[in-house]
C-alpha cells in the first residue's frame, strides 16, 4: 500500500489530477505485487461537488490501469491559528496542512509520501517506498536556494534568531517515517515554534528545517526533487557555500535522469521555460501527461490557449538583460514603471533563442515581482547583475 499526500486547493485541483496521472502511468504494470494500491490523499479547505465528481471519475478511469483511490481530507484554517501568514501561506494557510499527518493516518501506516502539487512523476514511484529511512524521521532532498534564510522568534522574552545551514531541505518533497514523525512529536514542536515566530519566510518549510535536526534526515538523490530552475543554471557546494548541497557530479548526474520534476515557473502558465539534459523543453513534459490526463484534460488545454506568460516573462528578461549590459537604468525604470507596451515584449519573446529563454524568464519574473512590489529600478539592476553573472558562470557546467 502506497499513502501519497498532496496539498490543493480548489484551483489546484487540476493540477494534482496531473501529477497523480502521471504516478499511475508511469508505474509498471507488469511488475505489479499483490494487493498493491495507491492512495492519494489531497488535503484541501475546499473541494466543490464538481470536482470531487471529476475526482472520482478520474480515480475510477486510473484504476483500471493499476489500482487506486483518491481520499479527499478538508481542514480548517483555524486549526492552524498559531501558523504565521507569510511566504507561501501567505494567504492561505494550506502549507502548513502536511504538519497535520496525524490527523489523517492511523498507526498502522508506517510511511507515507508528500508531494507538492506542482511536481510531475517521471518514475515508478513505488520505488521510492522501498528505500529503508534507517529510523530516520524523513527523507528529504537538498534545497536549491541560498541557505542564508533565518527564523526569529521570541522565547522568554528574548529575540532568538535560527539560521540555516547547507543541510536546508525542500519540502515539496518528503518521504516520512510517521513512527519516527510521531515518536519526535514534530507536528507539535512545529505549532509551539510557530507560535512564537516574529519573522518566518518559508512558512512550513522552514518549520520543519529547524524541527527536524540533520541527523534524523535520510538525504535523497537530487533527482526525487529536481527543480527545474536548475536546468538554467545552478551554484553546487563544490563552487560556493551555501548553495545546492550537491556536487557538480552528483547533480549532473541527477540532471540526466531526473525522477520528479519540481516546477517553479508552472506549465500552465509557463508553456516554455527550461531545456533538459536531451535539449527538450521541459514544460513538454508536463503537458503530454496533461493532454492525457482523464476528465480535467478538456479543463487544461482551454485553458493552454489562453496562456503567454512564459511570452512576456522572456519579453521583457530580454529587454532587462540588454539594459543591464548596456547599463541603461532608464530602460530598467521604464520596464517597470511602464506596463501598456506589454504587447510588444509578446511578440519579441517569440524570436528569442532557446538557450537564453529560461534566463530570460527570470529576468521577467523579476520585473514583474518589482511592478507588484514597488520595488525601485537600482534594486532590479543589482538583482540582474547578480542573475546575468550566475548564468554565464554555470549554466554551460550544467550541460557538461
Amino acid at each position: 500500500m502506497y499513502h501519497i499526500v498532496f496539498s490543493a486547493d480548489e484551483s489546484y485541483i487540476k493540477y494534482t489530477a496531473v501529477l497523480i496521472t502521471s504516478i499511475v502511468f508511469n508505474t509498471n504494470k507488469h511488475q505489479k505485487m499483490r494487493n498493491e494500491k495507491y492512495y492519494f490523499h489531497i488535503l484541501s479547505n475546499f473541494v466543490s461537488n464538481k470536482n470531487r465528481n471529476k475526482l472520482l471519475k478520474l480515480q475510477n478511469t486510473l484504476d483500471k490501469l493499476f489500482p487506486c483511490e483518491i481520499i479527499i481530507h478538508i481542514q480548517n484554517d483555524n486549526d492552524f491559528i498559531n501558523f504565521p501568514n507569510s511566504g507561501a501561506a501567505h494567504s492561505l494557510k494550506i502549507p502548513y496542512y502536511r504538519l497535520k499527518l496525524s490527523l489523517i493516518f492511523n498507526k498502522n501506516i508506517e510511511k507515507c509520501l508528500y508531494l507538492d502539487s506542482d511536481m510531475l512523476c517521471m518514475c515508478d514511484i513505488r520505488k521510492i517506498f522501498t528505500i529503508d529511512l534507517h529510523n530516520k524521521i524523513a527523507g528529504v532532498v537538498g534545497d536549491l536556494g541560498s541557505k542564508k534564510n533565518k527564523i526569529k522568534y521570541i522565547e522568554n522574552n528574548k529575540k532568538i534568531i535560527h539560521r540555516f545551514d547547507e543541510n536546508y531541505f525542500n519540502s515539496g518533497f518528503l518521504l516520512i517515517n510517521l513512527k519516527e514523525w510521531n515518536k519526535h512529536n514534530i507536528e507539535q514542536k512545529c505549532e509551539d515554534l510557530a507560535s512564537k515566530c516574529y519573522y518566518i519566510k518559508a512558512a512550513d518549510q522552514d518549520l520543519l528545517n529547524a524541527v527536524i535536526k540533520p541527523q534524523h534526515q535520510l538525504k535523497f538523490d537530487f533527482s526525487y526533487n529536481f527543480s527545474t530552475v536548475a536546468f538554467c543554471y545552478v551554484i553546487c557546494k563544490d563552487e560556493s557555500k551555501n548553495r545546492l548541497n550537491y556536487t557538480r557530479s552528483e547533480f549532473n548526474i541527477a540532471s540526466k535522469n531526473p525522477k520528479i520534476l519540481h516546477y517553479g515557473e508552472k506549465p500552465w502558465r509557463f508553456l516554455k521555460s527550461y531545456f533538459d539534459y536531451n535539449n527538450k523543453n521541459i514544460n513538454d513534459h508536463w503537458w503530454q501527461i496533461a493532454e492525457n490526463t482523464p476528465i480535467f484534460n478538456r479543463e487544461l488545454l482551454k485553458n493552454k490557449l489562453k496562456t503567454n506568460t512564459h511570452l512576456l516573462c522572456a519579453g521583457l528578461g530580454q529587454e532587462l538583460l540588454k539594459a543591464t549590459l548596456k547599463f541603461n537604468l532608464f530602460k530598467i525604470y521604464f520596464l517597470i514603471k511602464r506596463t501598456n507596451d506589454d504587447s510588444r515584449y509578446i511578440y519579441q519573446a517569440k524570436k528569442i533563442q532557446d538557450n537564453i529563454f529560461g534566463v530570460c524568464c527570470i529576468l521577467g519574473t523579476a520585473i514583474l515581482y518589482a511592478r507588484n512590489s514597488n520595488k525601485n529600478f537600482f534594486s532590479v539592476y543589482f538583482k540582474s547583475l547578480k542573475i546575468i553573472y550566475h548564468f554565464k558562470k554555470y549554466a554551460n557546467k550544467s550541460r557538461a
